[in-house]
């Protein structure tokens, strides 16, 4: 009976399979040449990834996953894309082990250092955005949306460089999938209040203004029909949220804002009707809210002619 038990033991450690490790996986994957494999390879890699804290090099590493987020396999660049926000993600795996409680925190500063180490890498890792796929889209957003959590300052840097990614991720505000609008929408207003001055140039000098009043009358005109979306007053909110930080420390930017048309189509949004909702009526404050900010000196304005100036050509050429 005790050689049955032995038996029986080693027959169901050989019936389990192992987990490839990381660096077998990414082997694999660099090494893969039908396009089956690599699929197969890297949604296994993506698995371990929201499993274990895994820190990557940039060569073979990080790289490749950029690379790959470029591939014209929608999937391929789907999970690229899953799998590097993954990686930056220092919440992620949510459990780690004991006697290491700040692997995750480590792992994703590391990965996200990687990223941000070459100029080159988040330019290549947003190009993907400008695929129609949601997926892509999406794991686009939120991959963007770490590297501003974990190392803004460094992200932040890579954008001005880079004006052309900062003006793919506006123009996902553009989108007609409300999920990926929105979190396009989210990113705009969290990160221009503390972004870089020339960084809120940029984006307002490639169409900041006219993609964000385009949300918002769109959400004026469906008011009352079937279609008006309920949250729709957040959005709203959201949206002069990001005008007003468009708004808020530069010279040029007003300037844009002023003579660009922007400020007749928000005068435009002021109409209230004798019978109106307490909605309407918040959104009219809003309205005014941003008005009344072009009265006040704009915070910290030092620069903000020339800087302005400077970054809408900048931007222009990207």
């Amino acid at each position: 009976s005790q050689v049955r038990v032995v038996m029986a033991f080693f027959t169901s450690l050989l019936a389990t399979p192992r987990k490839a490790s990381g660096k077998t996986l990414l082997e694999r994957l660099g090494g893969a040449t039908q396009l089956d494999d690599r699929r197969d390879a890297l949604a296994s890699f993506k698995e371990l990834s929201a499993e274990e804290p895994l820190r990557l090099i940039v060569e073979g590493g990080i790289g490749l996953l950029v690379r790959l987020a470029g591939d014209e396999d929608a999937q391929l660049a789907r999970d690229a894309l899953e799998t590097l926000s993954n990686l930056c993600d220092v919440g992620v795996p949510a459990e780690v082990p004991e006697d290491r409680p700040n692997a995750n925190r480590v792992a994703g500063e590391h990965n996200c250092d990687m990223l941000l180490s070459d100029a080159e890498l988040l330019p290549a890792a947003l190009a993907p955005l400008e695929r129609s796929d949601f997926y892509v889209r999406f794991h686009g957003l939120a991959l963007l949306r770490q590297l501003l959590a974990t190392r803004a300052d460094k992200t932040h840097e890579a954008l001005l460089h880079a004006p052309a990614a900062a003006g793919r991720v506006l123009a996902l505000l553009e989108d007609e999938r409300d999920i990926v609008r929105n979190e396009a929408l989210h990113l705009m207003r969290d990160v221009v209040p503390t972004a870089p001055p020339e960084l809120a140039n940029i984006l307002a000098f490639q169409g900041g203004f006219e993609s964000l009043l385009t949300i918002a009358e769109g959400i004026v005109r469906e008011e009352g029909s079937e279609t008006a979306d309920a949250g729709a007053g957040a959005v709203f909110a959201d949206t002069f949220d990001a005008l007003g930080a468009l708004l808020a420390r530069h010279v040029a930017n007003r300037r844009l804002f002023v003579e660009g048309g922007a400020l007749g189509r928000v005068l435009s949004l002021l109409a209230l009707p004798p019978s109106h909702t307490s909605g309407q009526a918040a959104r009219i404050r809003l309205a005014c809210r941003t008005l009344w900010q072009l009265l006040r000196p704009p915070a910290g304005a030092a620069g903000g002619e020339a800087g302005g100036e400077g970054g809408g050509e900048g931007s222009g050429e990207g």
